[in-house]
C-alpha cells in the first residue's frame, strides 16, 4: 500500500495547484462561450478522450513502477467516480450525470483542492494527475452550465443525494470485502480537514450533513428548468 502524502496548505505547491485549476478552467469557459454548438460538442468529446488517456496512463505508469495496489488504485473514491461521470456526461449528455457533476463532483473537488492528500503517489506525474482530475471536476459542470446552458431539474438535489447514498453503501461493502478504505468510510483520511470531526462512524455522518448542505447551496444558486 502506498504511503499517502499531504500537500501543506498555503505552501507554494498548494497555491500553484489551486491557481492553475481556476485559471485554466476560467480561460477554457471564457474562450468557448461564443463558439458554435458543433464546435463545443467536438471539444467535449476531445476533452473526454484526453481525460481517459490521462487516467489510463496513470495506471499503466503505476503498474510499471510496481506501485499499483487494490487498496489504492481502484476507482472507488468519490472523486474517481465523479471523474468518470464527468467523462460520460461529456459524451452522452445525460441530465442526471450533469446534476451529479455540479452538485457532488464540484464541491468534492473544491474540498480536495483545499486539503490535498496524494493517495496515488507524489511523483511529478501523480501531482499533475491529481490536479488535472480535480480541476476537471470543477471545469466540466461549469462548462456545461455556462457554455452548454445546462440547467438543473427541480428537486434534483434530493435525487442526487440519494444516488450518492447508494454509491456509499456499495463502496462500504466493497471495503469490507477487499480490506480497503475507499471514500474513507472505514477510517479517517490523513488530512487535517475541519469538516472531519469525531471518530468512526460519527465523522461520516457529519461529512454527510456537510455534503448535503453543499448540495443544497449549489442547487439554490444554479439555474433550473421551470415546469
Amino acid at each position: 500500500m502506498l504511503i499517502h502524502e499531504l500537500i501543506e496548505p498555503l505552501s507554494p505547491l498548494w497555491w500553484k495547484g489551486i491557481i492553475s485549476c481556476f485559471v485554466v478552467s476560467s480561460l477554457v469557459i471564457l474562450s468557448l462561450r461564443n463558439k458554435s454548438i458543433e464546435f463545443n460538442e467536438k471539444i467535449s468529446t476531445y476533452f473526454a478522450y484526453l481525460a481517459i488517456i490521462i487516467y489510463v496512463t496513470t495506471n499503466i505508469f503505476t503498474i510499471i513502477i510496481g506501485n499499483w495496489t487494490v487498496q489504492d488504485f481502484l476507482p472507488l473514491h468519490l472523486c474517481n467516480i465523479s471523474y468518470f461521470i464527468c467523462i460520460l456526461v461529456l459524451l452522452n449528455k445525460k441530465q442526471w450525470m450533469y446534476e451529479w457533476a455540479l452538485l457532488l463532483a464540484l464541491p468534492s473537488a473544491l474540498n480536495a483542492l483545499i486539503t490535498p492528500e496524494l493517495i496515488w503517489g507524489s511523483s511529478n506525474w501523480h501531482i499533475f494527475e491529481y490536479y488535472f482530475m480535480h480541476g476537471s471536476l470543477i471545469l466540466v459542470p461549469l462548462y456545461l452550465m455556462f457554455v452548454m446552458n445546462y440547467k438543473l431539474r427541480i428537486l434534483s438535489w434530493w435525487k442526487t443525494f440519494l444516488r450518492a447514498q447508494i454509491v456509499f453503501v456499495i463502496v462500504f461493502s466493497l471495503n469490507l470485502i477487499l480490506d480497503t478504505n475507499y471514500m474513507f468510510l472505514l477510517s479517517k483520511p490523513l488530512v487535517n480537514n475541519p469538516l472531519i470531526i469525531g471518530d468512526w462512524p460519527f465523522y461520516i455522518l457529519f461529512v454527510q450533513l456537510i455534503g448535503l448542505l453543499h448540495i443544497v447551496i449549489i442547487y439554490k444558486l444554479s439555474p433550473k428548468y421551470i415546469n
